[in-house]
């Protein structure tokens, strides 16, 4: 493609004005303050009894509760200086300048944010059956409980019986507990914690 002198400089013009744009609106993100609901990047800075300290973005100092740090494999032993990970602003600054975040809530914003993505995506999900009750089979999503009706399931697993009462589809499903299943999500509602399933194949 060929271009005059003139193009070519109104070309480099324009590339230098959208560079600068682009830096200006970087700027402007970081002079913003992050708030409370947000997730933000935090880099431990030390760990004590009570918890963490986060550096958060160079803007405040972050604290995690120790307690918060009680699930999966994230304990505070395992935690060193330097690490980096998400956290969820969960409060307001305090009297002593510091921000409470939860490494805890960041992780499950993350896991709903995920479902979201696979139901858009209509993909199936190799799921555990945890446990049963009389509606209908639970299921461990990742830490998030989620729940499949009786009505949902395929032709080839729902309860055969002849005189269906609730205790006796009970009795049925219960013969699911342990069993692994494909299951597409239905509902997805990460404000009521409402995460409703089919099987894949129904």
């Amino acid at each position: 493609m060929y271009f005059s002198r003139k193009g070519l400089f109104l070309y480099y013009i324009f590339k230098d004005m959208k560079k600068q744009k682009n830096h200006f609106q970087d700027y402007k993100d970081f002079l913003k303050p992050p708030k409370e609901g947000d997730l933000v990047k935090g880099r431990v800075i030390s760990k004590e009894k009570e918890g963490i300290f986060l550096d958060l973005l160079s803007y405040k100092t972050g604290v995690v509760d120790k307690d918060d740090l009680k699930f999966g494999e994230k304990n505070i032993s395992k935690i060193e200086a330097g690490e980096e990970f998400e956290v969820k602003i969960v409060g307001q600054e305090n009297d002593h300048g510091l921000i409470p975040v939860s490494l805890k809530a960041a992780t499950e914003d993350i896991v709903w944010q995920n479902l979201q993505k696979t139901q858009e995506k209509n993909e199936a999900l190799t799921l555990r059956v945890v446990s049963a009750n009389k509606g209908g089979l639970m299921f461990n999503v990742s830490g998030i409980s989620g729940f499949m009706p009786v009505s949902q399931l395929s032709k080839d697993n729902y309860p055969k019986l002849e005189s269906p009462t609730p205790d006796k589809i009970f009795q049925e499903l219960k013969n699911f507990v342990g069993r692994e299943m494909q299951a597409k999500i239905i509902t997805v509602d990460r404000f009521k914690k409402k995460l409703i399933l089919k099987e894949a194949s129904a």
